[in-house]
């Protein structure tokens, strides 16, 4: 990925989204008005990998199935995150990874608890908005 890349990060939910068909790729293009590279971490293909072995209900268990198989469709470059202990830990650190190294970056979520971690370290947020079904990006006058 070269510098000044947009990277959009995608969380464990946002992936069973897309799996879903709630959420399409083109969408991202249209929250961000921007071109944009598809970026995710190790650990949430591990708890992916989990869903789709041991994932509670049949229906999860495809869903978590077919977003990995995703992964190779869509693009979507894994970054190896070492050190933290969870998936939201991976998607922070990751996100200030690519920041320092001069890429424009959004993390694609609606977990609210992440979505305010993130915001706290200038980190803006994609996320789907339920009443109109629709992605929006949220707080990017930092960008």
């Amino acid at each position: 990925m070269g510098p000044s890349q947009v990277v959009v990060l995608l969380d464990t939910n946002t992936l069973l989204l897309i799996a879903k068909g709630l959420i399409a790729p083109s969408m991202i293009f249209e929250a961000i008005n921007s071109s944009y590279r598809l970026a995710t971490t190790g650990r949430i293909v591990e708890e992916l990998k989990t869903l789709c072995t041991s994932g509670r209900g049949r229906l999860i268990k495809r869903r978590a199935c077919y977003a990995l198989e995703l992964l190779n469709k869509l693009g979507v470059k894994v970054i190896d995150i070492e050190s933290p202990i969870d998936a939201d830990d991976s998607l922070v650190e990751a996100s200030l990874v690519l920041k320092s190294s001069g890429h424009r970056v959004y993390v694609a979520t609606s977990d609210k608890s992440l979505r305010r971690r993130l915001r706290s370290i200038g980190v803006p947020t994609i996320y789907l908005r339920r009443s109109s079904g629709r992605l929006e990006a949220d707080w990017v006058d930092n960008l």
